[in-house]
């Protein structure tokens, strides 16, 4: 038995060009499959090919047509608005904000200074006349002063002057709170108009920049790639065959070569039995 001759090599070369030609097709029936033509109450979706390029034609319905339509003129008309307006703002953007029109909080010693005098003027008037009689009665008794009697009640009268002066003081810091609690509040009312003056025309251009922005209500799915094709496995199988063919070439030459083999192992048996007889 003559051994095989050996099997030529597979064409891998063809074969990944065979693999990308059915890779190609694979994408192009995906492409296909993944972009219906569509129909809804909105309108139609239709997809044409050009080549391996998809094409999305959205149409709508004149239902939606009509609304889309007029959406769009109000949406440009609420642009124009807007653009007057900012042009109405150029002195006032970037501009600082001056708050010195705003009514100031200050100093407050004067109202409490006034509040302690006007309750003090009269205490001061009372003390003295109280002082006065008190020294009269005290000496008519009596008692002269430098006495302790004299001492004690002169003490008293003071003290009841401290007491009314603490009671001035206290009234006269309310009064000074009060009225800085007022001016206060008055120039952030002030501030806050005079802000809102500022802010209203960039609030109201905003809201109708917002309101211009044109949008589609018609939408459909664009180019999807949802279903997957598998590929077809064209190199591998023609890697498989090569390995085939190899698997099958080398057992018919291990098998050639056995007989081969046991042939020159019986000829040898017969010349040495030749060679014995002789």
């Amino acid at each position: 038995m003559c051994a095989p001759s050996p099997p030529p090599a597979p064409d891998y070369g063809a074969a990944a060009r065979e693999q990308g030609a059915a890779n190609l097709e694979t994408a192009r029936a995906q492409g296909r499959i993944n972009n219906p033509n569509i129909n809804n109450p909105y309108g139609t979706q239709t997809t044409t090919w050009e080549g391996d390029t998809p094409t999305l034609t959205q149409t709508f319905s004149p239902e939606q047509q009509a609304l889309y339509n007029q959406s769009t003129a109000t949406q440009q008309q609420l642009g124009q608005v807007a653009g007057q307006g900012a042009q109405a703002l150029q002195g006032v953007v970037g501009t600082g904000v001056d708050f010195s029109g705003a009514p100031q909080t200050g100093s407050y010693d004067a109202t409490r200074k006034s509040v302690i005098d006007a309750m003090m003027g009269r205490a001061n008037e009372d003390y003295t006349k109280r002082t006065d009689m008190d020294r009269s009665n005290l000496i008519a008794a009596g008692i002269r002063p430098g006495s302790k009697a004299y001492a004690d009640n002169q003490q008293m009268i003071e003290r009841a002057r401290n007491d009314a002066r603490q009671q001035a003081e206290i009234a006269g810091g309310n009064a000074a709170s009060q009225a800085y609690g007022v001016d206060e509040a008055r120039r952030k009312q002030a501030i806050t108009e005079q802000l809102a003056q500022r802010q209203t025309p960039l609030n109201e251009i905003t809201a109708l920049v917002s309101g211009s922005q044109v949008s589609n209500p018609f939408t459909m799915p664009g180019y999807a790639q949802n279903t997957q094709g598998g590929q077809t496995p064209v190199f591998g199988a023609a890697q498989a065959q090569g390995d085939w063919t190899s698997d099958l070439y080398n057992a018919q030459a291990g098998a050639a070569g056995n007989q081969q083999s046991g042939l020159f192992g019986l000829g040898g048996s017969g010349i040495m039995a030749g060679a014995m007889l002789m």
